[in-house]
């Protein structure tokens, strides 16, 4: 484990980073949170909001939901990721849940850098997503996999980087 996610008596909720030792609050109120499982990804709901963070490492980057009714679990089958609310008299609705981005964590974790790479070139750019393309280059330059970094800070507009990188490449390759 790499992060830890509590909450407290006055119900806020916390990500503490075990490497860094710091602690970072994700919300002031919260009712409900869990890990989507075998996943990065965090479902909380803060009153009328559902709240998800495809990406634990950007905790600024959050997508709200407006919910009616109280968050009651998470299912995953048949590649279909929901968070179930219950509202009231009318029953069960299921919020789903944007499936690439939670391959993607998958795939980073797995250090299957291509295919994450992948998961990422189909989707729009968002704040979400531009942090996850910011995620994974770090880890591939980290990982010394310059080919794949190259891909992503070319998705994120860094011309000068994609040059620099483009040329690391292919002098490698000679």
């Amino acid at each position: 484990a790499t992060k830890l996610l509590f909450r407290d008596k006055q119900r806020q909720l916390h990500l503490f980073d075990i490497k860094t030792q710091k602690r970072t609050t994700l919300l002031t109120y919260c009712n409900y949170v869990q890990w989507v499982p075998e996943s990065d990804v965090v479902v909380a709901q803060s009153r009328g909001d559902l709240c998800v963070w495809y990406s634990i490492d950007a905790p600024d980057r959050v997508t709200i939901v407006p919910i009616k009714g109280e968050v009651i679990g998470i299912k995953r089958e048949n590649g279909v990721t929901s968070v179930i609310v219950t509202e009231g008299l009318s029953g069960y609705i299921n919020y789903d849940l944007e499936e690439g981005l939670i391959e993607f964590g998958t795939a980073l974790e797995g250090k299957e850098y291509e295919k994450a790479a992948e998961k990422l070139k189909l989707l729009t750019i968002t704040p979400e997503i531009e942090a996850m393309w910011k995620q994974l280059s770090k880890v591939v330059l980290d990982d010394h996999k310059f080919h794949i970094a190259e891909k992503c800070f070319a998705a994120l507009g860094d011309v000068a980087k994609t040059r620099y990188l483009h040329k690391l490449v292919k002098e490698c390759e000679k």
